[in-house]
């Protein structure tokens, strides 16, 4: 009885946390019919909010219902003591089965209690609206208790319904003076469960009632306190207006009708007024609008034409303004000149206003900021009022004592023109060629540099950060798993083919002040296409070598990844490598265009030998199960499973810990998610299937380098919505790159033939000029995988900080 009376009491409660309201669930196993050849099969049922539907696994209830009632207008009916049949009209009949009778009696209850609730929810439907609470953070009382009156009338008719069937029970058993025990014992059980189930809402009742006198009585003193704040505000503002009206009158000005016009010419005149020797001086000039020094505008105010009255007037006027206009003591109370200032891209915010800064102020702060943080081993003192800047989270020592502020960036792009394309007359010559040397329109395209999509791999760099907290390198694995797979949740929503980048076009990312981590890439090969990455963090390093190899078989284009992906932990020296699975795009030439993600991903800790390897399972159109799956384990360096890996490349992933048992059927502990998906924006298939962080990274800023992804003609164009000017200009870029092969190809012949001739020098240089280099990343062997690897040497953030590349930068746009 006290297991049934807790069953049945925690499904009549509202499960709620602190910041939300999650709707009654009420979730088991039954034997459903379903036909003569199967009968009874065994399904998970879930009743929740008057509904009750079931599925054939727990797994199903993310995507697939296979069947719901509303128990609104159903008969709930026990047949025997496991078997009971509910019926919605003549529509919907579900025969179930219980494992035993309690269990069907704990069922019945809870379908008794959920018909009556729906019901009562419809007649009550006009009364029943909740009120929207402004803070998120707290629940409505007043709901609360309309909730709870309702809980506690739907069970006292329970009640009284168990009630009246014992008496007639009682009352046939006397006819018949034959007792029916089995019958009256059922109806003595479910009396007993819904009379405790009344008694707790009774009590919950009154607990919530208390408590909303209280939070009501509160609300009502602070209603009261802010009426009189609120009063005293407004006796301010009358007393500043008459202060500046009369301030007017002695300045021989005409007096503004309103006092709008008279707040509209005090903020003009403090925005055009110059500074001038003292705070006070300088506030009375941005009121006036005079250009007069301060004993000036005290002799233009002198006591002629003044009582003793209207002189203390207008002093208290003046000191109302100081104190209700902070902004304008602190323009002056605010310059500090002993703290290092932020970089030039950065926006200064300090306490909710964004002030604007000096440009060639700044970069000489900047450089003397480096010079002050070589020789001194901590930030100077700056001003307790700017305390409100986020600090640095990036690697180096110079990015630990830098206060950074957050800027300010867009939060999306012009929406993408209605503007088709015959993709059959443009594929038809292209099959069984590689995609990098198809000359496409930039129709095809999304408005970014492959480049830029690459650094899109950072979006969940969070993960990274619980990762760098952990002490088990197993867990960290676990998270570092969850990383490695959240880079392909963004495909989902994106068709477009990014821009082939041009040789030697470099790109960076600084999020130090929202993230903590910046960024830097180039495109170091050509032919085939390959990009160096190098990513910094406080906690983290991060580098990859990036390039595809593409075939396009016609209904299908297949994008093979190629290159290690490193991630080092500064803390523990952990140092992780994984490879990339192949990436497939479907109907390229009839349907919609959507990707898939397939292969087998191998995870490895080169310190500890422990691996993760996760299989990406391929879509398939004869699988009952959710589809984008990744399945895997997490292995000690003995090979011994310690995690099962579960989830789904477009929208979590989760790892439990192996109890016992292998690899097969293991038993784990509870499953915690190590990564989550951000839902897409509302209207983001309007502009590519962009997220708010994509449409931030082809925002210019300043102070990047000539070779920038940004400055990119075609691609700004094409963001612009200008098509044809992006293709015109695309095919220029394309020209330029051909003749600059060209030109290379030349010179290595007039190389080969100085060597023949004897000339090592000349053939040296020409040697040199057919093949260049990369600016910031140079070849290298990996000492891990044992391939060429380029690394990032160093000096692009210094380059930019001083504002000269320091060499000749290559004419790519």
């Amino acid at each position: 009885p006290d297991l049934q009376y807790y069953c049945l009491s925690h499904c009549m409660a509202e499960k709620r946390s602190n910041d939300e309201k999650a709707p009654e669930q009420f979730k088991g196993w039954l034997l459903k019919w379903t036909n003569y050849i199967k009968g009874y099969q065994k399904r998970w049922f879930v009743l929740s909010s008057g509904l009750l539907s079931y599925y054939r696994t727990q797994e199903e209830m993310a995507h697939t219902c296979r069947g719901t009632i509303n128990l609104a207008g159903a008969v709930i009916d026990a047949v025997d003591s496991t078997h009971f049949v509910i019926t919605n009209g003549a529509t919907q009949v579900f025969h179930l089965r219980a494992l035993n009778e309690v269990e069907r009696q704990r069922w019945v209850t809870a379908l008794e209690l959920a018909k009556s609730t729906a019901i009562r929810r419809l007649d009550d439907d006009s009364d029943s609206e909740e009120e929207v609470v402004e803070n998120a953070g707290e629940t409505n009382p007043l709901a609360q208790v309309t909730d709870k009156v309702k809980e506690l009338t739907t069970a006292h008719e329970l009640v009284t319904k168990n009630g009246n069937a014992i008496l007639k029970v009682i009352g046939d058993a006397e006819g018949n003076h034959v007792p029916n025990e089995s019958k009256l014992k059922e109806k003595l059980v479910m009396f007993k469960l819904t009379a405790g189930a009344m008694v707790k809402a009774s009590q919950e009742f009154a607990e919530l009632a208390k408590d909303a006198e209280y939070r009501w009585s509160r609300s009502l003193q602070q209603e009261h306190a802010l009426r009189l704040q609120l009063q005293e505000s407004l006796e301010m503002l009358a007393n500043q207006m008459h202060g500046l009206e009369n301030q007017a009158k002695r300045a021989n000005w005409t007096p503004a009708k309103s006092a709008v016009d008279i707040l509209s010419l005090n903020s003009n005149s403090s925005r055009g007024s110059a500074s001038s020797s003292s705070p006070s001086a300088d506030l009375k000039d941005r009121k006036l609008g005079a250009s007069a020094s301060e004993p000036d505008l005290k002799r233009g105010g002198g006591a002629e034409g003044r009582t003793k009255e209207e002189q203390e007037e207008v002093k208290a006027g003046e000191e109302e303004e100081v104190d209700t206009h902070p902004e304008l003591r602190e323009e002056d109370e605010d310059k500090f000149y002993d703290a290092p200032e932020a970089d030039d891209s950065m926006v200064a915010f300090a306490s909710g206003r964004t002030h604007a800064r000096n440009e060639s102020a700044g970069s000489m702060n900047d450089m003397q900021a480096m010079e002050d943080m070589s020789n001194e081993g901590e930030m100077r003192p700056f001003s307790a009022k700017n305390a409100m800047m986020v600090p640095t989270r990036a690697a180096p020592s110079f990015f630990e004592r830098v206060a950074f502020t957050l800027p300010i960036r867009r939060t999306s792009i012009p929406p993408r023109p209605n503007k088709g394309i015959n993709l059959w007359s443009l594929m038809k010559n292209c099959i069984g060629k590689d995609l990098s040397k198809i000359p496409l329109p930039v129709n095809v395209n999304e408005p970014l540099s492959f480049i830029q999509r690459l650094t899109e791999e950072l979006m969940y760099a969070k993960v990274l950060e619980k990762a760098a907290s952990c002490e088990d390198p197993l867990e960290q694995m676990a998270y570092v798993s969850g990383f490695a797979s959240s880079v392909y949740a963004s495909t989902i929503h994106r068709v477009g083919k990014p821009f082939n980048p041009l040789l030697g076009e470099t790109y960076e990312c600084d999020r130090r002040a929202e993230h903590g981590w910046r960024c830097f890439l180039e495109q170091v090969g050509h032919h085939p296409p390959m990009c160096a990455m190098y990513v910094e963090h406080k906690d983290w390093t991060y580098w990859q070598e990036y390039s595809v190899a593409s075939k396009f078989r016609g209904k299908y284009l297949l994008v093979y990844p190629i290159g290690a992906t490193h991630l080092v932990f500064h803390k523990t020296g952990h140092h992780y490598t994984w490879t990339k699975v192949v990436v497939t795009v479907h109907n390229i030439i009839v349907g919609k265009l959507w990707v898939d993600q397939s292969g087998d991903m191998k995870i490895t800790n080169h310190t500890t030998k422990d691996e993760c390897n996760l299989k990406f399972q391929a879509y398939s159109y004869f699988s009952r199960e959710r589809q984008r799956k990744i399945s895997g384990t997490i292995s000690n360096a003995a090979g011994s499973p310690v995690y099962v890996v579960n989830g789904y490349w477009d929208d979590h992933l989760e790892t439990a810990k192996i109890i016992q048992g292998d690899e097969k059927n293991p038993l784990t502990e509870p499953a915690v998610q190590v990564w989550k998906a951000t839902p897409p924006d509302p209207g983001h298939e309007l502009i590519y299937g962009f997220s708010q962080f994509s449409c931030t990274l082809n925002e210019m800023e300043e102070g990047i380098a000539p070779t920038d992804s940004r400055f990119r003609p075609d691609q700004c164009l094409m963001e612009q919505g200008d098509y044809d000017g992006a293709n015109a200009e695309k095919v220029r870029l394309e020209e330029k790159q051909r003749a600059k092969r060209r030109k290379r190809e030349v010179l290595a012949v007039e190389a080969a033939e100085a060597a023949a001739a004897g000339n090592l020098e000349e053939a040296k240089r020409l040697q040199e000029e057919a093949s260049p280099s990369p600016m910031w990343f140079k070849k290298e062997c990996d000492p891990l995988t044992g391939t060429m690897l380029h690394v990032y040497q160093g000096g692009y953030w210094e380059a930019k900080m001083k504002g000269d590349w320091g060499r000749e930068m290559p004419d790519i746009f």
